[in-house]
């Protein structure tokens, strides 16, 4: 009786060997590579992003990019408290801090969150910057620090906005 318990224990003893050197192997200090590519499924759809796309969280995905047109105008709302990148002539230079840009579509304001080398009308740019709804003049002062001429913004008062963090001169084609 006791060959057979012998037996039964060295062969439970080296399961528990194996199964504890496999645990071990699995468990390495490191963690994935930085910048390591990774997929997400989404809809049924694959796609494949960046780890290193995530290390700046303050980074803000756009919403909208391209031309300032009939569609973006229609749906300007839905894109409120978003970044997007809009395409468009400049329309009117209101003041240094602030101007419009046009097309085929009423012009949008763009107030000036951070400073845009000065622009002439008919100018092409591109702009960058997060929706806003319902352009207050005495808010925008208080938010910027900056005194504008009220009267130059009437037009303007109540209606969405884009508040700018970056424009550039394009060339136009």
């Amino acid at each position: 009786m006791r060959a057979h318990s012998t037996r039964t224990t060295r062969t439970l003893a080296a399961g528990l060997f194996a199964v504890a050197g496999l645990g071990l192997a699995g468990c390495g200090s490191e963690g994935p590579e930085t910048g390591a590519d990774v997929e997400d499924v989404t809809d049924g759809e694959v796609v494949e992003s960046s780890a290193a796309a995530t290390e700046d969280p303050g980074a803000m995905a756009l919403a909208y990019e391209g031309d300032y047109n009939q569609d973006f105008y229609d749906e300007v709302t839905t894109y409120t408290g978003q970044q997007v990148t809009l395409s468009a002539e400049v329309s009117e230079t209101i003041s240094p801090d602030t101007f419009a840009i046009a097309g085929a579509v009423d012009p949008l304001l763009i107030v000036e969150e951070q400073e845009i080398p000065p622009l002439d009308d008919g100018q092409v740019v591109q702009v960058t910057g997060t929706v806003q709804e319902g352009f207050d003049v005495a808010g925008v002062e208080q938010e910027l620090g900056v005194d504008l001429e009220d009267e130059a913004f009437t037009e303007f008062e109540g209606e969405p906005y884009i508040m700018a963090t970056s424009g550039e001169v394009i060339d136009q084609e």
